[in-house]
């Protein structure tokens, strides 16, 4: 199981989660308003696919059938994925690059201020490795980047999990990042990127849902807000992007 996490399982529950989560929205009005909504009006809302589903091979990954989920027990969760077009003339990323600069997006921008100071030491062009755990929270449980070689593009992404999977919360966000297919039209059509973002919780010890409804559309507001504020990083890194 995820060992480190069970040290601060008590940190991060519901109810802190639902207070950092309203705290955070209302930084939105607050001394860094500005900065937020400078950063997130980068990416045009109606670019966003949002969804109260989960991908089956999601659901059904090692990550939460064997560390968040175990037992198999009610579940919530969210999506957010956006695509982006890089023109080739400027060079093209990998998708382990527009991957590790969407993870550091989401856990460094101004939207999740108070944790982005630290992890600003991250390499913007490098994954951190499984295992490396994040203000003693959350933890890079999975990594997974496609074969160049691969015939079919099967996209790459991390799993980070938080809460403990013997307590009543535990969950997961999964990022991923799929280079589209070359396919036969012009390259100046530019080539594209679908970056997504999918996160579920659950309570592993009894079979009822984890936390309130209330917990969970502070939730997904939440994670719209960073999962804007990623995908702006994205294109700052990148700023052929668009």
């Amino acid at each position: 199981m995820f060992g480190p996490i069970r040290r601060v399982a008590g940190i991060l529950t519901p109810k802190t989660i639902t207070l950092g989560t309203a705290l955070a929205l209302a930084s939105v009005s607050g001394l860094y308003a500005l900065k937020v909504r400078n950063r997130i009006r980068q990416t045009n809302p109606g670019q966003i696919q949002s969804s109260l589903k989960l991908s089956d091979s999601f659901n059904k990954s090692h990550t939460i059938r064997n560390l968040v989920n175990p037992r198999n027990h009610v579940t919530k969760g969210d999506s957010h994925s956006i695509v982006l077009t890089l023109c080739p003339k400027h060079g093209a990323p990998s998708e382990e690059d527009v991957l590790s600069t969407f993870l550091k997006g989401f856990f460094a921008g101004p939207v999740f201020l108070p944790e982005g100071i630290a992890l600003s030491l991250f390499s913007i062009l490098k994954l951190p490795p499984k295992g490396t755990t994040l203000w003693d929270t959350f933890q890079i449980a999975e990594s997974k980047l496609s074969s160049k070689q691969a015939k079919e593009r099967t996209g790459s992404s991390v799993d980070v999990v938080f809460g403990d999977c013997e307590s009543e919360f535990a969950g997961c966000h999964r990022f991923s990042v799929q280079k589209a297919s070359d396919g036969n039209g012009p390259e100046e059509d530019g080539i594209r990127f679908r970056v997504s973002l999918e996160c579920l919780v659950c309570n592993p010890l009894t079979d009822r849902q984890a936390g309130s409804d209330f917990l969970h559309v502070l939730h997904n507001k939440y994670s719209y807000l960073l999962f804007r504020d990623a995908v702006a990083h994205i294109k700052e890194v990148f700023a052929n992007l668009a």
